[in-house]
């Protein structure tokens, strides 16, 4: 006899979040599902190693939950019973266990939060929509603070959110160091002859997966590997935020806008898996990084502390207020009326121009470019070659 439920949630890939107030209790009447979906995997050409990370740190949060008692209904990317679309899969299980009420956390992409709540509209049965729990605004708080302003400018939402969550102020409330921003101090050339410590890596058989993946027939982009070296559960984030704090915080300012041909990592924390997957929440990485200047200022400096804070809860924030104020009419913009095709190797890296060459190739074969490489080789030659957006986001 099929076992009843009463209530379905939905766990979306990017919302591993075993500290969500959702798993505080175990209730035998509420399924949880997860799904790895054609949908998901197809609506663009992803990298083929995010897909491998996404698919192993699913399966790992599902594991751990079910090791805490929650109930768990997974959906394989080559299961039979996967009809490779979220509403559809829903749908097939509210018949299959009599399900009553229907829950899911807020998306993070305005494209799924449209589908489920045209879902929920469309069911029958209850329906409930939950917060995240992660980021440290809300949807609309950057639309709300700027809504009498004439600019919308990052810095001043950023100092905004120092005063709002008391980070690096003193004890009047005045920025550390009599400045909120010591960009200035963040351009520093890497000097001819440098060392670096050796990048946190993971290692996670992706094998298996990679033969899934094929099976499947998914397109992607990218070069395949064998091992999987980021995080795929809380307890490995953590340990890469630690490794970042001892070892590469203590230069991460100074040298976060070079880049170096031989050494694609730098000092760069690579957290944003761990951050966008949720499995790390922002606030306790940036209360992580302040407190390692104030327990140590000669080590940690001032300038470096701030470099990374501002990227989480300046740019980070602020972009995702940005993208919720302005959709869905950001994403058919096009100021400039640009109408060029993307160049051919911004796929393979087969191009004289050593720049744009190394960096395509960091992001072919490691799935990863920082901000100086995505915005100022990359996504800036597309702007100077008059590229259409729409095939720069594709």
């Amino acid at each position: 006899m099929t076992q009843k439920y009463r209530i379905l949630r939905l766990i979306l890939g990017d919302q591993l979040n075993p500290q969500h107030s959702w798993f505080r209790e175990r209730n035998e009447k509420i399924l949880y599902c997860m799904m790895e979906v054609r949908q998901e995997t197809d609506y663009v050409r992803h990298h083929i190693q995010k897909i491998v990370g996404f698919f192993l740190a699913m399966r790992s949060f599902a594991n751990l939950l079910r090791q805490k008692g929650h109930n768990v209904f997974y959906f394989t990317i080559n299961d039979l019973n996967n009809r490779h679309s979220i509403p559809e899969n829903l749908q097939w299980l509210i018949h299959k266990f009599k399900i009553q009420k229907f829950e899911y956390q807020m998306p993070d992409e305005w494209r799924l939060d449209q589908q489920i709540r045209e879902f929920c509209n469309q069911i029958g049965i209850e329906t409930k929509v939950y917060d995240t729990e992660h980021f440290l605004t809300t949807r609309n708080e950057l639309a709300q603070f700027f809504k009498d302003k004439n600019q919308i400018l990052m810095e001043t939402f950023y100092r905004y959110m120092r005063k709002k969550h008391a980070i690096l102020l003193d004890k009047n409330g005045k920025p550390e160091g009599g400045k909120w921003n010591f960009d200035k101090s963040n351009r520093k050339p890497l000097p001819e002859k440098f060392s670096f410590p050796p990048f946190w890596k993971a290692t996670h058989d992706a094998k298996p997966i990679l033969e899934e993946i094929s099976k499947a027939g998914i397109t992607t982009i990218g070069k395949p590997k064998d091992e999987f070296s980021l995080p795929i559960n809380r307890s490995e984030a953590l340990t890469q935020l630690e490794h970042f704090v001892r070892e590469l915080l203590p230069n991460f300012g100074d040298y976060q806008d070079a880049m170096h041909d031989a050494e694609p990592f730098l000092f760069h924390s690579r957290l944003s898996f761990a951050l966008n997957l949720k499995m790390l929440n922002p606030k306790e990485v940036v209360e992580r990084v302040a407190n390692a200047y104030y327990e140590n200022p000669k080590l940690y400096k001032l300038n470096q502390v701030e470099g990374f804070i501002r990227q989480i809860i300046g740019w980070r924030e602020y972009m995702r207020g940005i993208y919720w104020k302005e959709m869905p009419s950001y994403s058919k913009l096009n100021y400039f009326g640009h109408n060029r095709k993307l160049p051919s190797f911004y796929w393979t890296a087969n191009t004289k121009m050593n720049c744009l060459k190394n960096a395509i190739q960091n992001s072919l074969e490691n799935a990863y470019a920082h901000h100086i490489q995505r915005l100022m080789i990359t996504g800036n030659f597309a702007l100077l070659n008059l590229t259409s957006p729409d095939e720069v986001d594709e």
